[in-house]
């Protein structure tokens, strides 16, 4: 268990006891900071691939960005329709995983590259790769990723969001005039973390 709290008075739980259970224990290899900060990372993630509409959730970057058509699947028949639904997903899992290579090859956080710039990269690259012959697909390869390790996303603002809800709920206080725009953090979140 790592038990660690906030420096940052503009961050919500400030002051707080949080704690955070692991089972990775080696301290030495997964710091207390690290672990503390990925588990707040873990975010980004979820902002990448869910997004909540209407008490669903719908994978944003296949639905969004990958389809980019506003009408259902093709198939009428439901063979049919499990089958464009595996297709879309090996081609989003496709894409992820390249970006996930160019990421490693440029030493860089996978989730700084951005999935529409490299879902276009990969459909142009997709006619070189069926043109060329295929003693050229690993220079073809490794221009991909270097083409996807440039596509970047800009550094994410460091900010917050206050844990409240419009409606009146059990767990969170009632949206109010000073939640709209809240104070922002003074320090990077890793900077704001005391561990105890």
């Amino acid at each position: 268990m790592i038990e660690y709290t906030f420096t940052d008075p503009q961050r919500p739980g400030y002051k707080q006891l949080h704690r955070l259970f692991t089972t990775l224990l080696d301290p030495h290899q997964y710091p207390a900071l690290d672990l503390v900060c990925a588990y707040h990372e873990r975010w980004e993630v979820e902002l990448v691939t869910l997004a909540p509409r209407a008490g669903r959730v719908r994978v944003d970057e296949m639905q969004v960005h990958q389809r980019l058509v506003n009408h259902p699947l093709r198939s009428l028949k439901p063979r049919g329709v499990i089958q464009e639904l595996y297709a879309i997903l090996l081609a989003h899992s496709i894409v992820r995983a390249f970006m996930h290579d160019a990421a490693l090859d440029a030493d860089v956080d996978p989730d700084r590259l951005s999935f529409v710039g490299a879902l276009r990269i990969v459909q142009d690259a997709l006619i070189e790769f069926q043109l060329a012959d295929p003693a050229c697909h690993p220079a073809l390869l490794s221009r991909l990723l270097h083409d996807l390790a440039h596509e970047r996303l800009p550094e994410r603002r460091n900010r917050i969001n206050p844990r409240v809800v419009k409606r009146t709920v059990i767990r969170f206080p009632r949206k109010r005039a000073e939640h709209v725009h809240p104070p922002q953090p003074s320090c990077s979140f890793r900077a704001s973390v005391a561990l105890i």
